[in-house]
């Protein structure tokens, strides 16, 4: 039977649920969210109404492929999924099938994978399990002209995938496009990278059809990201609650000519963290001293959208790096120290540790993200190990994060 206690408890449970001192949408700061405004990237999109405009003209004529670089939080995937949104519905408008395909390569990071995303998004109907790669190729192939369909594909991350998965992944996927006859182009490209560094080392059969159409993404300075903060205040906080000092601070603090690292997400997780400060307090307002506090506990080098690409097991054994690296004092550890660590973190967290091989597979998957660095030992160990160290990101600092995150998940 309910008491006036239980009443209470769910009126003010419900009460959270429902409404916020501070929030009005305060997902509209978070990395998934694509505005309608993109502010200092009109020329990017120009770039790329350009670049595939002749696909509108003329369907299936040719295969168009970009390349996009810049450093994390500069906009690069914001604005690929606002075109691919444009250019389906300019397509449509010319009564042209075009479909976009947005595929995070950290996520989806083998070929299989890719290919799955690909049928899962036509919502096709194909079978997925039991085919090679090659078969699930011709089979969206084949589906796309039966329904006389063309494909818009973003491959975003891909220095992920060619470091993971080696180049000849890139290949076997853009090889699609090459086997097709004239009139029968279904495929298009735009692959995001944080450099060029990656394209370099492919064969040239890929880079002489990749490297002609490449579209910058410099870090925004401060007066910039004041300008993205801006419009995403008045889309994620009710009116009156953050005041243009707020934005000034944070604009100061990431702006690449303040200093910064000019990563507009590392302002927006910033200015999140403030308002979720100022609401848990019960303030009706965000102050500079929740913005200092918020700078405090977040680090430019950790982002949200950079840890939810890692899978349950890659978060626990990252988490047991951190964990050594504070319990031991050092610069670096051995990968015995935290494979040990690391089936601890599973008990604590209640999940079934994975074995050496699969474990090491995690390791070489951080690495490549580039949050963590290797080194075989040398002097003063013995035999030869594997040696750990975090890039720039305090190991108690990311130890926060991780708990925070898995807590979420």
């Amino acid at each position: 039977m309910k008491t006036m206690e239980d009443e209470s408890v769910y009126e003010m449970i419900k009460d959270e649920f429902e409404k916020s001192g501070i929030f009005k949408d305060e997902s509209k700061l978070l990395p998934d969210y694509v505005p309608e405004k993109l502010p200092h990237r009109e020329e990017q999109l120009r770039l790329l109404a350009r670049l595939f405009r002749v696909l509108l003209k003329s369907p299936g004529a040719i295969s168009q492929k970009v390349i996009i670089i810049g450093n994390v939080g500069t906009g690069k995937t914001a604005v690929s999924k606002r075109f691919g949104l444009w250019f389906e519905r300019f397509a449509r408008e010319k009564g042209i099938d075009f479909r976009y395909i947005h595929i995070n390569c950290h996520k989806d990071r083998t070929l299989f994978l890719i290919l799955h995303r690909i049928i899962d998004k036509l919502s096709a109907g194909m079978p997925k399990r039991g085919l090679s790669p090659y078969e699930m190729m011709h089979m969206i192939k084949d589906y796309l002209k039966k329904n006389n369909i063309y494909l818009l594909i973003t491959l975003d991350e891909v220095n992920f995938l060619l470091r993971s998965s080696g180049e000849d992944v890139l290949y076997d996927i853009i090889r699609i496009t090459e086997e097709e006859e004239e009139g029968e182009h279904r495929f298009s490209y735009i692959l995001i990278s944080r450099d060029l560094s990656v394209f370099e080392t492919l064969d040239r059969s890929i880079t002489s059809s990749l490297m002609h159409n490449i579209i910058k993404f410099p870090p925004y300075t401060a007066t910039q990201i004041y300008d993205i903060l801006y419009e995403r205040a008045k889309e994620a906080f009710l009116p009156g609650t953050v005041n243009s000092e707020v934005l000034k601070l944070i604009s100061e603090i990431t702006g690449v000519d303040k200093g910064g690292s000019g990563d507009a997400r590392y302002a927006l997780e910033l200015l999140w963290r403030a308002g979720k400060y100022a609401e848990n307090e019960g303030k009706n307002k965000v102050t500079l001293e929740h913005v200092r506090r918020a700078k405090q506990d977040t680090h430019p080098i950790i982002s949200s959208d950079l840890l939810d690409g890692l899978n349950r097991h890659e978060k626990l054994l990252l988490l047991a790096i951190a964990r050594c690296l504070v319990k031991y004092e050092k610069a670096m550890i051995p990968f015995g120290l935290v494979e040990k660590e690391y089936r601890i973190v599973c008990e604590e967290w209640n999940a079934r540790p994975r074995r050496h091989t699969q474990v090491w597979e995690y390791l070489q998957n951080l690495k490549n993200s580039g949050i963590i660095m290797t080194e075989i030992s040398g002097v003063g160990y013995r035999g030869k190990t594997t040696l750990i160290s975090l890039q720039d990101v305090p190991a108690k600092v990311l130890e926060k994060y991780l708990v925070e995150n898995l807590k979420r998940r």
